[in-house]
């Protein structure tokens, strides 16, 4: 096996020293896998991935990462207008398609409002609710996923239909999912 040698500033030194003791005997093992993850990631970012974060859950909520790039985004209102899902669609570096559902009440519908009985809530303004406690505020009217598919047909029925054919339009042209007319 072929013998590197590596030079460490005098300001980084405790950090290599921590990773020695952490390491053990095989600190080669660690710096060489350290160096896959820095080449995986600077590649990613050069082909237009970058790292993502997502809230998921109902009641209690946890984040998921990923490194993907954003194919297409949409959001609906149900019939009622009383809730809006707001959908997010990402290619990710292993080929997958992550997609990002946020639910939440319509809060454009003052119907959805809290204080119904409220009689001015259609001319309400930011003064009328400054001096609320919104620290209790119910959060259980909001639903954060994430769901990942393989392909774009195990998508199409989970995404409203224009937004399918913007993913579908993305993932054929430019990486930058920018559909060149040529006008």
């Amino acid at each position: 096996m072929p013998n590197r040698t590596i030079y460490v500033a005098d300001a980084d030194l405790p950090t290599f020293e921590k990773a020695q003791e952490l390491a053990g005997e095989n600190l080669s093992a660690t710096i060489a896998q350290a160096l896959r993850r820095f080449v995986e990631a600077e590649e990613a970012k050069a082909s237009g991935f970058e790292e993502v974060t997502v809230k998921v859950g109902k009641i209690a909520h946890s984040y998921k990462r990923f490194r993907g790039r954003l194919l297409a985004k949409g959001r609906v209102r149900d019939q009622n207008e009383m809730r809006r899902t707001v959908y997010d669609v990402y290619q990710t570096v292993k080929g997958k398609l992550a997609l990002y559902v946020r639910g939440a009440p319509n809060w454009e519908n003052p119907k959805t409002w809290p204080y119904q009985n409220w009689p001015q809530r259609e001319s309400w303004s930011y003064k009328n609710w400054s001096h609320k406690d919104w620290s209790q505020w119910p959060n259980r009217d909001y639903e954060f996923r994430l769901e990942v598919y393989e392909t774009l047909d195990e998508l199409k029925d989970n995404v409203p239909l224009e937004l399918y054919e913007a993913v579908a339009q993305a993932l054929k042209g430019d990486p930058e999912g920018v559909e060149y007319l040529d006008i």
